[in-house]
């Protein structure tokens, strides 16, 4: 995941909204539609105005989603 940390520590990872975005494949504005409305995980407040997401959260939702699809078929 991260280059030479473990699995563990690396899912810990915070990730900004704009890198959150990046790695969803999203828009910003779309991020912050998808928190507010409860269609992702809730972030982790990191200070009055920024917000941030564990890696491993994304990972898990993103994982979800994906097995939620695939049994619709």
């Amino acid at each position: 995941m991260l280059a030479g940390l473990p699995e563990s520590i690396a899912r810990h990872r915070i990730l900004s909204t704009e890198e959150t975005a990046k790695f969803i494949g999203h828009s910003i504005p779309h991020v912050r539609r998808l928190y507010r409305s409860g269609a992702m995980p809730a972030p982790i407040r990191l200070s009055a105005r920024k917000l941030g997401w564990k890696i491993g959260v994304i990972i898990d939702w993103i994982d979800e989603k994906a097995r939620a699809a695939s049994s619709v078929k």
